[in-house]
């Protein structure tokens, strides 16, 4: 046998290999999401899929993120005891969680070597920052009984801890687990099809269309084709190295700079976590936290999306009015009715979701299912022809080493919920920071809880940081009287925004790689541009009304402030970032009715909100209302 064939045979092991431990995850993942084993009649809680989910990924996890360049011996032998120890949770799961009190020498070595071997494989997926969490956490459960004042906790033996963490279903095969293998997992399929069959290049072509031949068209070409990827991906990096391959490189040709054009990518990718109907996997935990329907929450998040949306895309603007940058050739755009015509395949697939979702109220992920199906048959309509093998092994991996990361954030969520539960110190915190509220006021309690999801968020995705702050500190703030959709949504935004945070800014840093840009000035740029995901959150605490909640003209005069804020605000920056307009008295004066104007416009009471709104945008446009629509 030639050294070729043996290469080939080789290639083909590795890929079997593949779709096995990626592949059989997701198929038992849809048959759990489609009832299979209830109608078969199979007796199969929730806890054994849970279970066999953790041993596929945490095996996957040793394997796909080797210690060194490639797996070897050691990486194998790990993945098969990590794989086999959760198995057999999955394997034994009714009979030892209805005993966890019989704690024997081999359930407590399964449970100890479960929990470390799962805490290694959140660090190797997701980076140092949440295994050190963990690890804190674990170290807290066992020796928290001695820790000083609000955070002294219960004294737990440590056989009990582990096997609490390992079986029960309030720790890591608890509902935050569910989530990720079932409602998250439905739309991380729906996006990936999408991607695989050219969502990328049709929304993009769609925004070329639209308002490439704009000021700045490039740029805003990036805003609105991310926006749109967004609605079917709700992964911040995914969307940049989607989207940005195309519109960063337009963007410096079209003479913006790398750092700017990379923050303005940064920050567009990073909204789509906030653009419905498909956020990212967070906002499915807010779902499940709130017990509301995820069209609750989908409903809630449409007002703020668009503002910040609306604030990047006026910085944009008046960015590219003042340093005179012109959009597209129109002759060199696609044509609307082409794009349509060539990608029509994509938007009804959207509309088979929302009419799922809101109007027969399925659950989201059978939505999310049914939309994908009838994807694939518009598809087989109109190329006439079934996916290739090689289409079907790359949508697998594309869908697999995602897939893995999540449930490996998920269950280390998990051990971080279920030592807070057997502890006790959610509540001290959430009595402690109710005494700050209490003694200082709802502002400085805010200002704490931003604090503490920007800080954990420079380590750890956002789905980790918005759990653990949510069981921390989220219930405080509703003690204050805030709706808890509001105080959800808040630790939302912030954990949200430490992708755009320096020193840790992972969104600027993975745009920045793309444009070959410093990442310290990407960073800043992204931070600048952002700047709304920082306002907004305090914005809907005082009004929550933003999120759809309460009479309809309130909600209207409260979007419509919030977006006139943002637009002077935006101006305020541009103007700011600009030492050749600040240089002048105009330009100056100019700057200080943008700040004065826009600060007000947020922070205005709901009395007389209409009799403020119109002498506020009287003063703005008096101020610079015949600089606001010249071009350059």
């Amino acid at each position: 046998m030639s050294e070729q064939e043996i290469d080939k045979g080789d290639a083909t092991i590795k890929k079997a290999f593949n779709v096995f431990i990626f592949g059989l995850p997701v198929l038992f993942g849809v048959c759990w999401i489609m009832g299979v084993p209830l109608q078969l009649g199979l007796a199969i809680l929730g806890g054994n899929y849970l279970a066999l989910l953790i041993g596929f990924s945490v095996a996957a996890a040793f394997i796909y993120w080797p210690y060194s360049d490639n797996a070897k011996t050691i990486d194998y032998i790990l993945a098969l005891i990590a794989g086999g120890v959760w198995l057999l949770c999955a394997y034994h799961y009714e009979d030892w969680l209805l005993n966890q009190h019989d704690r024997t020498f081999f359930k407590i070595s399964m449970a100890v070597i479960s929990i470390g071997l799962l805490t290694e494989g959140v660090r190797k997926t997701t980076g140092n920052g949440m295994a050190i969490i963990i690890l804190a956490s674990l170290l807290y459960g066992i020796f928290g009984h001695k820790a000083p004042g609000i955070f002294e906790g219960a004294q737990n033996d440590y056989d009990a801890l582990f096997m609490y963490l390992y079986i029960d279903s309030s720790a890591v095969l608890g509902f935050i687990i569910m989530v990720a293998g079932t409602l998250i997992l439905g739309f991380l399929i729906l996006g990936q099809v999408m991607q695989a069959s050219g969502a990328t290049k049709f929304f993009s072509d769609i925004a070329m269309a639209s308002i490439g031949h704009k000021r700045g068209g490039p740029a805003k070409v990036s805003v609105v084709g991310s926006s749109l990827m967004g609605t079917v991906s709700g992964a911040t990096v995914a969307n940049i190295m989607s989207t940005g391959m195309i519109s960063i490189p337009l963007m410096k040709r079209n003479g913006f700079k790398g750092a700017m054009a990379a923050g303005i990518e940064a920050v567009a990718s990073n909204g789509s976590q906030l653009a419905p109907p498909v956020m990212g996997a967070t906002a499915f935990i807010i779902a499940e936290y709130l017990e509301m329907p995820y069209s609750t929450i989908v409903a809630a998040a449409i007002l703020p999306a668009i503002v910040y949306y609306v604030f990047l895309f006026c910085q944009i603007d008046f960015y590219a009015r003042d340093k005179g940058l012109e959009g597209l050739k129109k002759s060199k755009l696609p044509k609307m009715f082409d794009v349509i015509k060539a990608g029509w395949l994509f938007i009804i697939p959207l509309g088979v979701l929302i009419f799922f979702l809101f109007v027969l109220a399925f659950n989201p992920a059978k939505s999310a299912l049914y939309a994908t199906l009838s994807l694939l048959f518009l598809a087989l309509l109109k190329f006439k022809k079934l996916p290739s093998l090689k289409i079907i092994y790359e949508c697998i991996l594309g869908l697999g080493k995602p897939f893995v990361m999540l449930v490996m954030i998920c269950a280390g969520a998990g051990i971080i919920i279920g030592v807070i539960n057997m502890s006790g110190l959610g509540f001290s915190l959430a009595l402690a920071l109710s005494d700050v509220g209490i003694a200082y006021g709802l502002f400085v309690m805010l200002l704490l809880t931003a604090l503490a999801s920007i800080v954990l968020g420079m380590g750890m995705p956002t789905s980790a940081v918005y759990i653990i702050v949510a069981m921390l500190l989220a219930p405080a703030i509703t003690d204050m009287g805030v709706p808890a959709i509001a105080a959800h949504f808040f630790v939302f935004y912030f954990g949200l925004a430490s992708f755009l945070t320096p020193p840790v800014a992972i969104a600027s840093y993975a745009a920045a790689s793309l444009a070959k840009a410093d990442l310290r000035e990407t960073s800043m740029a992204g931070l600048k541009l952002g700047l709304s995901a920082f306002i907004i959150p305090f914005y809907f605490i005082y009004n929550p009304e933003i999120l759809m909640v309460g009479e309809w003209n309130v909600i209207l005069s409260s979007f419509t402030l919030l977006v006139i804020a943002g637009v002077l605000l935006a101006r305020a920056i541009t103007l700011f970032s600009s030492s050749e307009e600040k240089s002048t008295a105009y330009g100056m004066i100019d700057l200080l009715m943008s700040i004065v104007a826009g600060t007000a416009t947020i922070w205005l009471g709901k009395e007389n909100i209409l009799l403020y709104a119109i002498m506020i945008i009287g003063i703005g446009m008096i101020v610079f209302g015949n600089r606001f629509f010249k071009i350059k």
